[in-house]
């Protein structure tokens, strides 16, 4: 089905299908736009979760995946991020996302549900050509004839993670009933001139790359260390990655 869940209505039809789980990605995810709306950011990004996790505890649901974020632990500058960072978010985005887990872990430790907070790192793939994130915004560059705008210096490191890797963890996730925070990301990270030199390759387009001021808050890094108990590992490099995504751009 399809609807909105900031109507009750949907929420509660959802749940007629009896669902053996839940996985939540609904969220507004621009930290951006976070900032400029906190409270629609919460109301989306908590309350939504709020009542999931209430409709799924009263359905008799026993596993709730919750797709999150490193944001939830602010700037570590270019320290490795671990799921065992207290939680320091610096934005709306980040602060909703660390509410939404401390969500979970209520519902798992007063009800039993099998709750796991999963954070992304930046995905990437098939299926993004709406998206404003930078992997799309270097393939319309490339399709287009234009250039990408770098913040400052481009050497600032970003995780990579393709979309069925991804897609992989949340099913490892569902079916070993995983409770608890886990990082999901490629475990490797590259610089933003390093992403272009990697377009520039898969493409065989120039994308020529104009320096802007960085705005204030641009993390110098995304470090993440992906060891978890899921037994998690992604398989698809990020050559892999970009040419496969690439072949989706085309093809639109």
């Amino acid at each position: 089905m399809t609807g909105d869940l900031a109507e009750q209505e949907t929420c509660v039809a959802a749940f007629e299908t009896r669902p053996d789980a839940v996985v939540h990605l609904a969220a507004l995810t621009s930290v951006l736009r976070s900032v400029d709306a906190p409270m629609r950011t919460f109301a989306e990004n908590v309350t939504i979760t709020q009542v999931l996790l209430e409709l799924a505890r009263g359905s008799g649901v026993d596993r709730f995946v919750l797709a999150s974020t490193n944001a939830v632990v602010g700037d570590v500058g270019t320290s490795t991020i671990t799921a065992d960072l207290p939680l320091r978010p610096l934005t709306p985005y980040g602060a909703t996302k660390a509410a939404g887990e401390m969500l979970l872990s209520a519902y798992s430790g007063s009800y039993g549900l099998a709750t796991a907070a999963l954070r992304f790192t930046n995905v990437y793939g098939p299926g993004m050509s709406h998206k404003d994130s930078f992997v799309p915004r270097m393939m319309r560059a490339a399709l287009g004839g234009t250039g990408v705008k770098v913040y400052g210096d481009g050497t600032q490191r970003r995780d990579l993670v393709y979309i069925d890797d991804v897609v992989n963890g949340v099913l490892l996730a569902l079916d070993s009933k995983y409770d608890g925070r886990a990082i999901l990301g490629s475990g490797r990270s590259v610089s933003v001139l390093e992403m272009i030199d990697a377009v520039r390759t898969v493409t065989g387009c120039a994308v020529p790359a104009e320096h802007v001021e960085a705005p204030a808050g641009e993390m110098p890094a995304v470090v993440v260390d992906i060891t978890n108990d899921l037994r998690y590992q992604p398989t698809v490099s990020l050559e892999d990655g970009l040419a496969r995504t690439w072949q989706y751009f085309k093809s639109q």
